[in-house]
């Protein structure tokens, strides 16, 4: 399963090379092998856990706390991502009943 979440990790490193935000549904529509829910979430956590881009923004907001702007995006975001994976988590346990 670990070569499985790298192979997945490897495809979201590009989608951020070409300025495209993975997601559960594209990366399990991209992945040439059969991907579950939960494999797509864990892979997407690492990938934003190790990418720059992340580590940046939340460094951003930390040093300017005055800039709405930064903190808003920084926190829109972030509540994207949790709804993305909540709606996937559901998905899967409505798909298991």
């Amino acid at each position: 399963m670990n070569n499985t979440i790298n192979q997945l990790i490897i495809i979201c490193q590009k989608m951020h090379e070409e300025g495209k935000t993975p997601s559960v549904g594209i990366l399990r529509s991209k992945a040439p092998f059969k991907v579950s829910v939960t494999e797509a979430i864990d892979a997407i956590k690492r990938f934003n856990a190790s990418t720059p881009r992340a580590q940046t923004k939340n460094s951003q907001h930390d040093t300017q706390p005055g800039d709405d702007s930064v903190s808003l995006a920084t926190r829109v975001d972030a509540l994207e991502r949790e709804v993305e994976t909540l709606k996937a988590s559901l998905a899967d346990l409505l798909r298991h009943r």
